[in-house]
């Protein structure tokens, strides 16, 4: 079984999914059956350990969506029982250097492009293939995605950019928006003149996706249209937030 959020991205396509930062297998599976590409694990913000990250990883089996997951940083421990229970991808914040860049690569490839240990029982078993299967294709296989949060990432973005092994670049607005002093405020000037440099370079740049959170379906729409190829849609909690006060809004009026 090859990625098929690899293969979809080489053909051109664009990836949508949500972010999974409640710690219950049921409510993947839920999601898992929505139509979605991927669902992200949170083990950045949320309340999710790794035997947690484990099942919900495992709950995605024998559905459409493939499992990724956000984790701290690009540390070997925090990275390779992730990999090691099957997710396909992980994902990594506040990328601000071409150091750290290079550390997300060592910890998602084996040797030699990397230096992630040997141990893929269970990732074998999720990915539908014996372990010494599974480690003939690791590396060209699980997706590494860094995350823009900073204005100084997006000055070193050139640097970034360069370091060979990275899949996806996230231009995330939101802790952006707070580096630069506007907080939430999505359509401020600055904000914008920083996001659309920073799409520029990544889309200038061959092989790698652009990545991105959307507000709205219009919005995915136009991002789609303007050559993200992988678009955040929103979380679980914040689709069961708004979905019980609309219902609770249209009762009472």
């Amino acid at each position: 079984m090859i990625n098929p959020l690899k293969q979809r991205l080489a053909e051109g396509q664009s990836i949508l999914g949500y972010l999974a930062s409640i710690p219950s297998v049921q409510l993947v599976q839920v999601m898992a059956r929505s139509g979605v590409d991927w669902l992200m694990i949170d083990m950045e913000h949320a309340p999710i350990g790794i035997e947690t990250a484990a099942a919900m990883i495992a709950a995605t089996s024998g559905t459409p969506a493939t499992p990724i997951v956000r984790v701290p940083g690009p540390l070997s421990d925090l990275v390779k029982p992730v990999l090691d229970s099957g997710a396909f991808g992980v994902a990594f914040p506040q990328i601000a250097t071409r150091e750290e860049a290079q550390a997300t690569v060592r910890a998602v490839r084996y040797a030699p492009q990397g230096r992630r240990g040997y141990g893929p029982t269970y990732a074998g078993l999720r990915w539908g293939m014996p372990s010494l299967e599974y480690h003939k294709i690791a590396n060209d296989n699980v997706l590494n995605i860094v995350l823009i949060e900073s204005l100084d990432g997006i000055e070193a973005l050139d640097d970034i950019l360069a370091v060979e092994g990275i899949d996806i670049v996230v231009v995330a607005r939101g802790d952006l928006s707070e580096n630069l002093g506007v907080a939430g405020q999505f359509d401020h000037p600055r904000l914008r003149e920083v996001v659309v440099r920073a799409e520029a370079a990544i889309l200038a740049r061959k092989g790698v996706a652009l990545g991105g959170i959307a507000f709205s379906p219009d919005e995915a729409k136009a991002m789609i249209g303007r050559g993200y190829r992988f678009v955040v849609l929103g979380s679980d909690a914040g689709l069961l937030g708004s979905t019980a006060a609309a219902a609770l809004k249209a009762i009472r009026g």
